[in-house]
């Protein structure tokens, strides 16, 4: 099918194509502040620290009776990457500011919702939960639970590494981590974030980790997320391939007399209106 368009149309349409195309495979990357984060404590008593300066992992020493602590963090993916873009690489930076040793420490995606109350402590040994936040039998103090106490997570670590004195620590990028961030853009409703998990085989291992309330900004955890953007498409090319043609056409044809992607003019109905804005824009 050949379509005879003025020559100042076809100079635009080139031009816009062209944008389109130079756009593709340009890499950006944001860096983001964990939007959550909280410590699952293990005691028989509900115990948080949702607002708390810092996080803890691994085990104590037997004067706080040898219980575990286990870390949660929440990144806002699908509030600062475009829906449709294609991760390519995930970093978590932490920094570690007093501990025992050195220690594995894994962050692995956790599959359940929980929250962040009120609770506030300087220590590890935490402070009674408030409504909303996460201890470890709840997802969200008081009438939410785990699954499982200590948290419902993937068995398989998204990231591992030693953390041995104050510092600066990161994660990634791995495969998993990867995989994780895109799944969050993706289904934003199964970002639950991660739990970071210490040595616990063994007492006085706790390591203490910045949280996102820390008074010093720059300690706060951090996630930088890089990614390539969602091909810029022109408005009749329906499939994004670069052009507008037959393909395009059938798809439009398909919607016909309904709402959808194919209703250019934004009438509310795919219809006669669509079809020349189509044919206007034909490239081949």
């Amino acid at each position: 099918m050949s379509i005879a368009l003025p020559a100042l149309r076809r100079a635009s349409l080139a031009c816009l194509l062209a944008s389109a195309v130079a756009g593709l495979g340009s890499a950006e990357s944001v860096v983001l502040v964990a939007d959550r984060d909280n410590t699952l404590i293990e005691d028989e008593l509900p115990l948080s620290l949702g607002l708390a300066y810092d996080i803890f992992t691994g085990r104590v020493g037997a004067n706080g009776g040898g219980t575990r602590r286990r870390g949660l963090l929440r990144f806002d993916v699908a509030d600062a990457v475009p829906p449709g873009a294609t991760v390519t690489s995930a970093v978590l930076r932490l920094y570690m500011s007093q501990g025992n040793g050195t220690q594995n420490t894994a962050i692995k995606r956790l599959l359940a919702d929980w929250g962040e109350g009120d609770s506030f402590a300087f220590g590890g040994a935490g402070a009674p939960a408030e409504p909303g936040d996460a201890t470890w039998v709840h997802t969200f103090f008081p009438g939410q639970s785990w699954a499982t106490p200590g948290g419902d997570f993937v068995a398989v670590a998204s990231a591992t590494r030693l953390v041995g004195g104050p510092g600066f620590y990161t994660w990634g990028s791995s495969a998993a981590m990867v995989a994780d961030v895109q799944g969050w853009l993706d289904a934003p409703a199964s970002n639950f974030g991660w739990l970071v998990q210490g040595n616990e085989a063994a007492q006085q291992t706790a390591k203490k980790f910045a949280s996102r309330q820390s008074p010093n900004a720059s300690l706060r955890p951090t996630l930088t997320v890089e990614f390539t953007p969602p091909p810029v498409c022109l408005p009749a090319d329906l499939d994004c391939d670069g052009a507008v043609d037959g393909a395009d056409l059938g798809l439009l044809l398909a919607g016909w007399g309904a709402p959808g992607p194919a209703d250019l003019d934004g009438s509310g109905t795919v219809d006669g209106g669509d079809l020349g804005l189509l044919l206007a824009a034909w490239t081949r």
